[in-house]
């Protein structure tokens, strides 16, 4: 009898080792599983804050591209038309080459630039050349026709300078004053003729319209 009670006792005790053996495993497991579902979590939502920032970035970018595009198109609408220039002629005309491949000659409004045969012609036309020549420019019209059949225009380099203002400053044109009352022409006129700058730094000399006048 205490045999027996002894045999039970010992298997009373293997089933309770067994079993808390197997609530530990059961605890590990499940702590396993909760850590590995927290990582899934945790990355999820990296994925999903690195996800709205490519969204954010990729909608400034676009909205930078929008403002490039609108600037563009301001820009475009600034002027009349762009040509390719092709040719310069002396110091206040040029050739240029419409979108349509059509090659017009063009006279710049506001300025005289010394005749060919004059001091500083070659001098006046190089200047222009070097501002323009092989470049795209914008035009704005001021007359369609000249008595040459030329168009009168303002011409603008692509990053908006006037090419008549630049001619004065440099002292290579004269402020054709009979067709423009510009006072920033006059000005610039002045400034290089106090300036003794370009064609000033000459003891004497002579407006175009004047020479031309001689031949």
């Amino acid at each position: 009898m205490l045999r027996m009670r002894f045999t039970l006792h010992i298997i009373l005790v293997i089933i309770l080792f067994t079993s808390s053996s197997c609530v530990r495993k059961s605890g590990r497991k499940e702590f396993a599983t909760n850590k590995s579902e927290s990582q899934i979590e945790n990355k999820e939502r990296r994925d999903v804050a690195s996800a709205e920032r490519e969204s954010e970035t990729s909608m400034q970018s676009s909205a930078k591209s929008g403002n490039k595009e609108r600037f563009l198109q301001k820009q475009e609408q600034k002027y009349d038309y762009y040509v390719q220039v092709v040719g310069v002629s002396d110091g206040d005309t040029f050739d240029g080459l419409s979108q349509e491949k059509i090659e017009i000659r063009f006279r710049i409004y506001g300025v005289d630039a010394p005749e060919k045969k004059q001091a500083f012609g070659n001098k006046s036309k190089q200047y222009l050349s070097d501002l323009i020549y092989n470049k795209k420019v914008g035009l704005k019209v001021q007359k369609k026709r000249d008595g040459f059949g030329r168009p009168i225009v303002w011409v603008y380099t692509s990053d908006g300078k006037d090419i008549g203002a630049e001619m004065l400053k440099a002292g290579m044109a004269w402020h054709f004053k009979k067709y423009d009352k510009s006072k920033e022409y006059h000005g610039l006129e002045n400034t290089a003729r106090k300036n003794r700058v370009g064609l000033w730094n000459d003891s004497n000399p002579i407006a175009p319209w004047d020479y031309r006048k001689k031949k």
